[in-house]
């Protein structure tokens, strides 16, 4: 190769460099707006320059229309004004909202020797950033991404592991909040279901990029007027143990709850009820572990689920909880303690719908006696006799005298301890149950009187004990504490 050949080359990879060079220092001191939503990042393998954005505050089912308008001093090819796309796989994405992570996108630009300056940022038509038009000749790019995150239905195995957390063999009484744990599966995890960004037409000097529409779905306002404690459903099909299962939107106001400690999908551990649209009651023992309290952000409840394997439900609600009241009385490792109450309150309002309706608190009498013998239903995600399940049963069972209750728990509670028993008739609430409502019927309206507390194990079978009585604490004698709560 001759020397002037050999120097041309040079002097053309210089030239590369040269003009790479500029386009990484112009990144490095372009900057953002709104840093905390949208920043330049360097991609680690090509070392292209792209626009990185993060979106806080998703919710499973909402739609999210995310809105970019770009400014910069250069004419831009028709061929090519940059696009809009998730940072991560869906799964990813889906795993990072669930734990109330902000969403990524990936923003990239039409050239990298000239990057365009960030003009507005909206989501879903509000506008979250907002810049300023680059000097002299200009190009403005809008650029749109519509996320629909409504899951796609999965085909995966059911099966919950358990321990025996809240149920204890040789009538010792255990509250220890349950975990339910999912066994690896070999199926593909849930899936959004959104649009690819479509291309924008870019028009040169100055004028605004349009977009075409992209077409929304005709929805249907649900009716806001329902009622408290009345079934969506009337069918009563034929597992608690020796339990029914429970027809979807049958009991509207029961609602799991979830760990979100766990690093992939979120951990079910027990049941809770809708007593307004800001509040869940259920166990305190179950938001307890490991000596303390769960931190609310710890905790998932989806209102409106039926089966807790399934994050596909497109009736589900993901409510974030903003505050954690566990009673001043409750004391965790006094099998005698008659506080076992909580309220979680969430950091949305609830929409109601027919698969999400309140329970009714109780207005009545206080007095036990005045319901000794009556009948009521107790539904939940507990194990049934066939081992863990993810669909909710229900059992009936009816209230006891305290006499009747010691004499078969074999416990000495006080005469006037805020706490009760009921008979299963051969069913009983299991692990998995805890934290969930004892109601009984007025009307065609369910009433809240009871919350799932302790229940016991058959030593031999290692099974829940259909012949014990499960023990209930007494909401009826928490109502001021309930409203004080619900007050703040």
């Amino acid at each position: 190769m001759s020397s002037q050949t050999t120097s041309r080359s040079a002097s053309l990879l210089a030239l590369v460099f040269t003009i790479y060079g500029i386009s990484i220092t112009h990144a490095q001191y372009l900057q953002s707006p709104c840093p905390d939503i949208f920043t330049y990042q360097a991609d680690p393998n090509t070392r292209q320059i792209f626009g990185y954005v993060e979106i806080d505050n998703i919710q499973v089912g909402q739609t999210v229309k995310l809105d970019i308008a770009l400014s910069i001093a250069a004419p831009v090819p028709q061929s090519n004004v940059g696009s809009i796309a998730l940072a991560k796989s869906k799964e990813e994405i889906f795993n990072e909202i669930v734990r109330g992570n902000p969403a990524q996108y990936r923003v990239n630009f039409p050239l990298q020797n000239i990057l365009p300056s960030v003009l507005s940022i909206a989501v879903n038509g509000q506008t979250v950033c907002t810049g300023n038009l680059v000097q002299g000749h200009q190009t403005t790019i809008n650029l749109e991404h519509t996320l629909y995150t409504r899951l796609e239905q999965t085909n995966g195995n059911n099966g919950f592991l358990s321990n025996n957390g809240g149920f204890q063999g040789n009538n010792q009484f255990q509250n220890q909040r349950p975990m339910y744990t999912a066994p690896p599966r070999p199926t593909r995890p849930p899936q959004f279901s959104y649009t690819e960004p479509v291309t924008p037409h870019t028009v040169f000097m100055n004028p605004i990029t349009t977009r075409r529409p992209v077409p929304m779905r005709t929805t249907v306002a649900p009716p806001t007027n329902y009622a408290c404690g009345k079934q969506s459903s009337s069918g009563f099909n034929q597992l608690s143990f020796n339990g029914k299962r429970v027809d979807k939107g049958q009991f509207p106001w029961i609602v799991p709850l979830f760990d979100q400690v766990q690093t992939q999908l979120p951990t079910y551990f027990c049941g809770s009820t809708i007593i307004s649209n800001r509040h869940l009651i259920t166990a305190a023992h179950c938001i307890y572990d490991s000596g303390d309290f769960m931190a609310a952000d710890r905790i998932l409840a989806v209102p409106g689920m039926y089966n807790i394997d399934n994050f596909a439900d497109e009736n589900a609600n993901f409510a974030y909880i903003d505050r954690v009241f566990a009673h001043n009385d409750y004391i965790h490792d006094d099998d005698l303690n008659d506080a076992d109450i909580a309220i979680l309150r969430l950091k949305q309002v609830l929409v109601y719908t027919q698969y999400i309706i309140p329970i009714c608190l109780w207005n009545e009498s206080n007095d036990l006696d005045r319901v000794v013998n009556q009948e009521g239903l107790v539904a939940g995600w507990g194990v049934t006799e066939s081992g863990p399940t993810t669909i909710p049963t229900y059992i009936k069972a009816s209230v006891v005298t305290k006499r009747s209750c010691w004499d078969n728990v074999k416990k000495m509670f006080s005469l006037n301890s805020r706490i009760f028993c009921a008979d299963g008739h051969g069913s009983a609430p299991c692990n998995g149950d805890s934290g969930t409502g004892f109601v009984l019927k007025r009307g065609n309206q369910y009433y809240l009187r009871g919350i799932v507390s302790k229940g016991q194990q058959d030593p031999k079978t290692l099974l829940c004990d259909v012949t014990k009585f499960a023990i209930y604490t007494d909401v009826a004698v928490f109502r001021f504490w309930i409203k004080t709560i619900m007050s703040q």
